[in-house]
């Protein structure tokens, strides 16, 4: 097989194609290959002329001083030839080297450089022609074993590039073995065979080497493209993800908004239709908005740890502790479902954060609950080393051992293809995810179809015994706290009429007197009139004309010359604008926002700085 030139501008074998077509083309692949064993000819140093200069002119001298004065000018004339071949091969390999390696053309130095060697070859075949030794056999040794060992350095030393070996060693032992042959007796003409068949293997040798070096280029060049191809696919889905992130951040600031107003005039109407005949139609709508609030708040929770703003405040923490609260919350849910609920602390304290501990496996058991039938649920904790293992078991369905990675992803409910509200959101194992990875939690999970699972998270142990913190439970809201709130003036920002309306209608059940404002130049027209009178403000962070709720803080505290208790309210889930946020210094909300909630921060805020 003919073996192909390289190409005049050969170029990387990759190709803009789309995910699972080929990457390679494969006539450029096999220029590339060319190329590269092209160019480790061409990167020889320049001794290589000077040595080949100095083995000719030992070799035409041998003979020149040996052979009879009849001989001396056909050895000249193969001297010159040689010499000017030479000459000719150092000027090309100098001027090579001076190109800068950016400005090298690669075709032009490859073609001459097969072209010498083709040159060079025919003349060191030429020379038993020339000045053969007859009756010389210390000569003849002396040419048979030069020229044969000049066709063994050929075969090492070009069998990078095949064209380069073939045409410098093929005329070698060709011209000695038809010169032997032309002498016309048996002994010859066996020296002649011996050149022929030592030349065949030879270059038999050097086409193997030439074809390892080929195909150790090629697995390189290949594990290139994987590796191109591997990094554009990994790219491709990074950019999915980030293009999910902000598909759904933006949804669920749309959302967030109607959702958050819904809640507000939920709350206002409830109030009002108390007692009446109409409250079981407002209790159901506030179901409804519960239900929303849930999911959303789920989808937040997954949004603030990507973000990394929720940190973790580790110390020691009594199990029995936090597994009364989780008895409190989920007692209930048990009862109802007829499902037992145990919990067995085991007196173990470890070192976590408490409150992400406590939603961590609030998300468990919930889950646990959720997809157990009969039977129940029990909450252990044991000693494994310098860690305690807290372990989920509960006697549900189980699950394959196939599904033990994907219950972790968002959205993904086992059982539940249909998509089934009723059946969650499917985001709370997400949340647990990444609730043990920022608490550097393992967490492990084995199940078995039938017969149940069991969540196993590693937390370091604590020895000794510590006091138990007094129960921090929220004061609770009463009316006196909130007629404490009566007559006080807040100001609503926000750019979107129906949240301005829900959220003054919901505030003014509480007695306070409500402003409101769709921005930066309102907020200060109302803070210049009440002036010291005015009392709080509540923000929506996102605004237009390029304002945000914390410039509108600011703004306003700049402009009433003191702090001013403020509430600054958002629907974004973006990780980096929930980022900024967190970062604002100001109390953060986020949408949908509950009457009491909103109330009960409001209060917090005006009065922290009396208590100070």
């Amino acid at each position: 097989m003919t073996t192909p030139e390289p190409s005049p501008s050969p170029t990387p074998a990759v190709k803009s194609a789309s995910m699972g077509s080929p990457l390679k083309d494969p006539p450029q692949v096999e220029a590339r290959i060319l190329r590269e064993q092209a160019q480790s000819l061409l990167d020889g140093n320049l001794s290589q002329p000077l040595s080949g200069f100095l083995v000719a002119l030992g070799y035409w001298l041998s003979f020149y001083f040996q052979m009879p004065p009849a001989s001396q000018g056909a050895i000249l004339l193969w001297a010159a030839l040689m010499h000017l071949t030479q000459v000719w091969r150092f000027v090309g390999t100098w001027r090579y080297k001076r190109t800068p390696a950016a400005q090298r053309d690669m075709d032009a130095p490859v073609r001459r450089l097969c072209n010498h060697q083709a040159l060079s070859g025919a003349i060191w075949g030429l020379s038993p022609w020339l000045f053969f030794p007859h009756g010389n056999m210390p000569l003849m040794a002396l040419m048979m074993l030069l020229l044969l060992a000049l066709s063994s350095i050929g075969v090492v030393a070009l069998s990078a590039y095949r064209r380069a070996m073939i045409s410098f060693t093929a005329p070698i032992f060709v011209g000695l073995a038809s010169a032997l042959f032309w002498q016309g007796d048996w002994l010859h003409a066996v020296l002649g065979v011996g050149s022929l068949v030592y030349g065949h293997s030879n270059l038999i040798y050097g086409l193997q080497q030439n074809r390892l070096l080929s195909d150790s280029l090629r697995a390189r060049y290949e594990n290139e493209e994987l590796a191109k191809n591997l990094a554009q696919q990994v790219h491709m889905v990074e950019q999915a993800s980030l293009e999910k992130t902000r598909f759904f951040a933006s949804a669920s600031h749309d959302l967030r908004q109607p959702l958050h107003s819904l809640g507000l005039f939920g709350s206002a109407i409830h109030a009002r239709l108390k007692g009446s005949a109409d409250e079981a139609l407002a209790s159901n709508l506030m179901h409804c908005v519960d239900a929303l609030e849930t999911s959303f708040s789920a989808m937040l929770d997954v949004s603030k740890l990507d973000a990394g703003v929720v940190e973790v405040n580790a110390k020691p923490v009594g199990l029995a502790q936090v597994f009364r609260k989780l008895q409190s919350t989920y007692g209930r849910q048990a009862e109802a479902q007829g499902l037992a609920l145990r919990f067995k602390p085991a007196g173990k304290w470890v070192h976590a954060d408490a409150a992400l501990l406590e939603r961590l496996l609030g998300n468990l058991i919930h889950n646990a609950l959720k997809f157990t039938a009969q039977g129940g649920v029990t909450v252990l904790a044991r000693s494994q080393g310098a860690h305690t293992s807290i372990e989920v078991w509960d006697t549900g369905r189980g699950m394959a051992a196939t599904e033990f990675t994907r219950i972790f992803d968002e959205f993904y409910q086992v059982g539940n293809q249909e998509r089934d509200r009723a059946k969650g959101l499917g985001m709370g194992l997400a949340i647990v995810r990444r609730l043990g990875d920022l608490m550097q939690a393992p967490l492990h999970v084995h199940s078995r179809i039938g017969k149940g699972s069991v969540f196993k998270l590693a937390m370091p142990s604590v020895p000794g015994q510590f006091d138990v913190p007094a129960s921090e439970h929220p004061q609770a809201l009463n009316s006196g706290v909130f007629r404490a709130l009566t007559g006080l003036n807040v100001l609503v920002v926000d750019d979107e009429a129906p949240v301005r309306a829900s959220t003054a209608a919901a505030l003014k059940l509480y007695g306070l007197q409500v402003e409101v404002a769709d921005g930066l130049t309102q907020a200060r027209e109302v803070a210049t009139r009440l002036g010291p009178q005015l009392d709080a403000v509540i923000t929506d962070y996102r605004l237009c004309n390029g304002k945000d709720g914390i410039d509108i803080v600011a703004d306003l505290c700049v402009l009433l010359n003191r702090s001013l208790p403020s509430l600054l309210i958002t629907g974004d889930t973006a990780p980096d604008r929930v980022r900024l946020a967190q970062q604002s210094g100001l109390r953060v909300l986020y949408k949908p926002v509950k009457i009491n909630t909103l109330v009960e921060e409001l209060r917090q805020q005006i009065t922290r700085p009396l208590a100070a």
